[in-house]
């Protein structure tokens, strides 16, 4: 049974004749009535009596009816559903957001992309760089915005990214340091000296210790 057997059907029953329903569905009359005739055959019962001018649904064909209507109007909806998804016209967004999202100006690009799509909604997920990756990578979300290096995300070669911003390290000294006196630092000048790092569990963290690893800086 196809959904295009039931249209058929419904059609016909509309109309009430069969050349009538082949001209509207811009078929040959013959093609219609085999399909009806193939339609009827893995049903077992026939569905329409034929007259010389005209036809009418059998008993099982008025309870076909009822039934063949109700699911060709559910397919139909269902794509009308699909598209408007397609379209990004309906549906939920599942978003990762950092914690810092303000002074990223994350919430920025959300406003106007909201804008673009208002028939979306948003399901915000707050959480750390790492949580936020680990999260898309098993399809729990859909996108993240989150703080990496290039050297991280290209092993993942199922997902795509794109750089909103960079930002720099920026070592912060004691005036009467000696560090103090130099017009910038290299990851070099950094070694020996004691170092209050981010959190293990930050993107930061892990990136920095990266570099120093290097260095041999501890």
């Amino acid at each position: 049974m196809q959904i295009q057997q039931l249209r058929y059907f419904i059609e016909i029953a509309r109309t009430g004749s069969m050349s009538a329903a082949a001209k509207n569905l811009f078929i040959a009359q013959p093609s219609l009535s085999q399909q009806i005739s193939k339609l009827e055959k893995e049903l077992g019962i026939p569905l329409f009596i034929r007259h010389s001018k005209f036809v009418s649904l059998s008993d099982a064909g008025e309870q076909f009816l009822v039934h063949a209507q109700r699911i060709v109007g559910e397919v139909e909806q269902l794509s009308e559903l699909m598209k408007k998804h397609s379209l990004l016209q309906s549906g939920t967004l599942r978003i990762g957001m950092l914690w810092i999202a303000g002074y990223l100006n994350l919430s920025d690009i959300l406003y106007h992309y909201k804008k673009m799509y208002p028939g979306l909604t948003y399901d915000l997920k707050i959480g750390g760089s790492d949580a936020l990756l680990k999260m898309l990578l098993l399809r729990k979300i859909h996108a993240a915005f989150i703080i990496s290096s290039d050297q991280i995300l290209v092993q993942h070669k199922e997902i795509f990214f794109r750089k909103l911003l960079v930002d720099h390290y920026v070592a912060i000294v004691s005036a009467k340091s000696p560090l103090a006196a130099k017009a910038s630092l290299s990851l070099g000048d950094l070694k020996d000296v004691p170092l209050i790092m981010p959190d293990k569990n930050s993107a930061f963290y892990k990136q920095l210790a990266q570099y120093f690893d290097q260095y041999f800086i501890e």
